[in-house]
């Protein structure tokens, strides 16, 4: 009779009762899973109290930054995203996430393991010449484990790892969506230094030709040297402004060229003001939508999420720990006996092991990890609110920035209408030195205030791009 023939039914009918058994017991598992706290409503407002005027209400895309309206950004930020070498590391820290959550998937299978051998020989070779060989005639093995630990545990442990992959894309999506916004105000910043630079070199050239008017009149006696010596001074603190926005305009193409994965040698960008800039119009969209929307808070909800996978993990410490086992092993002499008739053994057994006296250890365990989800919804309510928040604070600064540009401009012509006037009058006798000193330094503190406002409303708009999620979704997450 072929006992392989023999015993495959044994076999079937173990391996279908211990397979029925990891079922029953992993379900059992998943029952002992509790419930994630939920927000409370009063967190989520039904609308924010600040609201833009917009033809678009959609929430923003996850090109966001083609609504400035600059060809040269959108191809900065493209190179910032080929080429940024910490958003690399972030994808492979993903893909390695990923792999980890794959090994997790496949924990909760019971574990096989195959092995072959066979007996062992040896051959000798002495300096005299002579030889010798031998082996221990071990008949040829086929052996095969399977094993299934902590089966109540299981589906926590895996609920566990999906959530600290969920917080690690999300972290990594936050990350580099804060990169984006930075590379985007990095741009303007560079702008507006050169703005500031196309400024100083007028306010040089203003100072020179004041100058020459104060020595023209010392000359002539109708003025005292005093006001030479002022002018003087003037000029050269314009003088040495200028020379540090050219530093400035240094430092700022050295960021943008570390962010775009290059050296600052060789390194410009073409633009030369932010008045080409468009700012867009950006309205938020559903409040409760900005959970899911904005990675920040899916990652704190996340980690909500991992603690109480680990308290129902602490939880089943008050079960028996439960193993599933079995070994099947096949002997012959032969390779070709080892598959038609193999002498077989089979070894199969559950362990149940039940702690008894523990001095209240799993209590102070299960009391550590309620602790610990209770501060895992703090925090998520703490993300939430000032989530909110910030958005609510952003479209109120929108609202005014917008205002402060408009008055700037206003502020700007008048101030340099006021230096031409100082300048005629001065020229020809009819106004004092003083008024067009301090008319002068009106237009440019006026100017720089200007400038300063344009540029807190771009980077304004940056940040409401950044608060809103930056067209992220949690359907982005990709798991396996």
């Amino acid at each position: 009779m072929n006992t392989a023939h023999t015993i495959q039914p044994v076999i079937k009918r173990s391996t279908a009762m211990a397979l029925a058994l990891a079922i029953a017991l992993t379900t059992t598992g998943c029952a002992l899973q509790s419930e994630v706290p939920a927000l409370p409503q009063s967190d989520i407002p039904a609308g924010y109290l600040m609201q833009i005027d917009a033809v678009d209400i959609a929430w923003p895309q996850t090109d966001w930054w083609q609504n400035f309206q600059s060809g040269e950004l959108t191809s900065l930020i493209t190179q910032v995203q080929t080429s940024n070498l910490s958003l690399a590391n972030n994808q492979r820290n993903l893909q390695a996430a990923q792999l980890t959550l794959r090994d997790a998937g496949f924990n909760l299978l019971p574990r096989l393991n195959v092995g072959l051998g066979t007996g062992a020989g040896y051959q000798e070779s002495r300096v005299d010449g002579q030889s010798s060989s031998g082996g221990t005639n071990r008949p040829i093995e086929l052996a095969a484990s399977l094993s299934y630990t902590d089966l109540l545990a299981k589906p926590a442990v895996y609920t566990q790892s999906l959530a600290s992959y969920d917080s690690r894309a999300a972290a990594i999506a936050d990350a580099t969506l804060n990169t984006l916004g930075t590379s985007a105000s990095t741009y303007f910043q560079l702008l507006l230094i050169r703005d500031k630079l196309e400024a100083a070199r007028q306010n040089v050239a203003n100072a020179q030709t004041i100058s020459n008017i104060v020595d023209a009149r010392v000359e002539a006696g109708v003025a005292v040297p005093l006001e030479a010596l002022q002018q003087q001074i003037a000029l050269q603190r314009e003088q040495a402004n200028l020379r540090s926005l050219e530093q400035s305009d240094f430092a700022a193409r050295a960021s943008l060229a570390l962010l775009t994965g290059q050296s600052v040698q060789g390194f410009d960008v073409a633009a030369q003001t932010l008045q080409s800039i468009r700012v867009p119009q950006i309205a938020p969209g559903l409040p409760s939508e900005l959970l899911q929307r904005r990675p920040d808070l899916v990652q704190a909800e996340a980690e909500l999420r991992s603690a109480v996978a680990g308290m129902d993990i602490t939880r089943t410490d008050y079960f028996p720990s439960i193993s599933l086992t079995g070994n099947v092993s096949a002997s012959s002499s032969s390779l070709t006996d080892l598959i038609s008739a193999p002498d077989l053994f089979i070894n199969a057994g559950a362990a149940v092991v039940q702690t008894l006296l523990d001095t209240g250890q799993r209590s102070r365990n299960l009391e550590r990890s309620r602790l610990s989800v209770e501060n895992g919804l703090a925090n998520y309510r703490q993300s939430v609110l000032l989530a909110f928040n910030e958005i609510d604070v952003l479209l109120g600064a929108m609202q005014l920035q917008q205002e402060q540009v408009a008055v700037g401009l206003r502020n700007l012509g008048a101030a340099e209408e006021a230096f031409r006037i100082a300048q005629v009058r001065y020229e020809e006798g009819v106004l004092d030195f003083q008024t067009v000193l301090t008319s002068q330094n009106t237009l440019y503190s006026t100017r720089n205030s200007y400038l300063d406002a344009v540029l807190l409303q771009l980077n304004t708009a940056v940040n409401l791009y950044v608060a809103l999620g930056g067209g992220w979704q949690t359907a982005d997450i990709a798991q396996l």
